[in-house]
């Protein structure tokens, strides 16, 4: 299927290519100046196209500490191919353009019984996994001076709708997206999401809240901005509706002030949540105070910050690996917007107060490219819901990146990262995690 997809990229660019410089040998006036204007029309779509291709050798490993029958141990080694063709655009006050995403998964090992809620691959009945899987997506897009506008499949970094990467191949969006950088220091973001592709799926699925799900959405839709007044502060607000399921406001200031030979980062984020519908099973109410503030100097990073929950329910977000009506969707992979975001729990439960640290460290002196990634979550006050108790959870995420010298082979990175998290909060299990990845990207066109 891979190479499918290969080659029909390629041979598409290579017959435009052909069109544009051979349309000299057509005989009368007539086609050529029908080629000069072709020839103008697909220049940029032609010239400023790229493919690239991701391979993606992941090893995950997933222990799940507190169950109430046996379970074994998720264990799975697969080899993930990401090709993604982006074209330029056609010249003119409208440009149009084209891109494709093609996805493959294959399985190198996983004993059947062991693919339970590990994510990186389709789940059968008897919890094992098929030998591969894969999907391909299109996005037709059109430009307006700065303004672009894409039908299609969709990656989106918001904090109010994320796409995931946790996994052996990315989680998609289908539906309508803008993006402007029309207007000076202000970057403006709008769209409706209607499908949800799991990074473990290979088809579209409705929309759905994380929480007891009773039904789907109709669509996603969500609007707002990022406005820089002067070049250290920028300040966003972004409004999200999941239809049947929640409203939801976003305020962010982010700051950067020089502090002696560093740089300090503060960054403030609150979500307001509010229910529309009555889908999410049980009313929405939720605010989320979240504060993180970071100093980095000669290659270090430390970061602090605190987190609330006020609002007599959890904290609501697209989340594709939720059950619905009872039955499962056989996926995982929601991301969030809140500081606390982590592997394996994000610290939304209604109540809740979390106190977060990070740290990270390049080791150049040790090996150019390598980086130390560390985190530490710890959130209590914790109330589930039918629960009047309060229970703990809390992540450590201690990690290594490698960089391989571009001299040796450009565009390889080599990861590990270990996970524990402990929890008593109903409805969650304490897990030890481990994840082995190889990733090699680069060019093709």
């Amino acid at each position: 299927m891979l190479m499918l997809i290969i080659i029909i990229l390629i041979s598409i660019r290579n017959l435009m290519e052909r069109i544009t410089t051979k349309r000299h040998l057509l005989l009368t006036p007539l086609a050529l100046v029908t080629a000069a204007i072709t020839h103008t029309a697909t220049a940029g779509i032609i010239d400023d196209s790229h493919i690239d291709l991701t391979s993606r050798t992941l090893y995950y490993n997933n222990d799940t500490r507190s169950v109430a029958k046996n379970q074994p141990t998720g264990e799975q080694l697969g080899q993930g191919f990401i090709l993604e063709g982006k074209s330029g655009y056609t010249e003119g006050p409208v440009g149009f353009g084209l891109d494709a995403i093609g996805l493959l998964g294959v399985k190198l090992y996983g004993p059947t019984g062991n693919n339970i809620s590990t994510g990186m691959f389709p789940q059968h009945d008897d919890n094992s996994a098929p030998g591969s899987f894969g999907a391909l997506r299109l996005a037709a897009k059109a430009r307006i001076s700065e303004t672009q506008l894409r039908a299609g499949y969709q990656t989106i970094n918001l904090p109010v709708i994320k796409t995931n990467n946790g996994r052996l191949l990315p989680s998609l969006y289908r539906g309508y997206t803008l993006h402007s950088d029309d207007i000076d220091n202000l970057v403006l973001d709008a769209g409706f999401i209607d499908r949800v592709e799991g990074r473990n799926q290979t088809h579209y699925q409705k929309l759905k809240s994380t929480g007891k799900a009773s039904g789907f959405s109709s669509g996603f839709s969500y609007a707002g901005g990022r406005y820089t007044p002067i070049k250290p502060l920028a300040l966003s607000y972004y409004f999200a509706q999941l239809n049947d399921f929640y409203d939801q406001n976003y305020l962010g200031i982010q700051h950067n002030l020089t502090l002696g030979a560093g740089k300090l980062t503060t960054d403030l984020r609150y979500f307001n949540s509010q229910g529309n519908g009555n889908r999410y099973g049980g009313s929405v109410d939720n605010n989320a105070y979240g504060a993180i503030v970071t100093y980095s100097l000669w290659g270090n990073s430390l970061g602090l910050g605190y987190q609330q929950l006020t609002g007599s329910s959890d904290f609501p977000y697209l989340d594709p690996g939720q059950t619905v009506d009872g039955i499962s969707t056989d996926t995982t992979g929601g991301s969030t917007g809140l500081v606390t975001e982590s592997p394996l729990s994000k610290f939304k439960t209604a109540h809740e107060r979390a106190f977060v640290i990070r740290y990270s460290v390049k080791l150049d002196a040790i090996a150019s490219g390598l980086r130390f990634n560390s985190s530490y979550v710890s959130g209590h006050h914790a109330r589930a819901s039918g629960s009047q108790v309060n229970q703990n959870e809390w992540v450590r995420t201690v990690g290594l990146s490698y960089q391989l010298p571009a001299e040796w082979v450009k565009g390889v990175t080599l990861d590990w990262k270990n996970v524990t998290y402990r929890t008593n909060i109903t409805g969650t299990r304490s897990q030890d995690q481990n994840m082995l990845s190889v990733t090699w990207k680069f060019g093709l066109l």
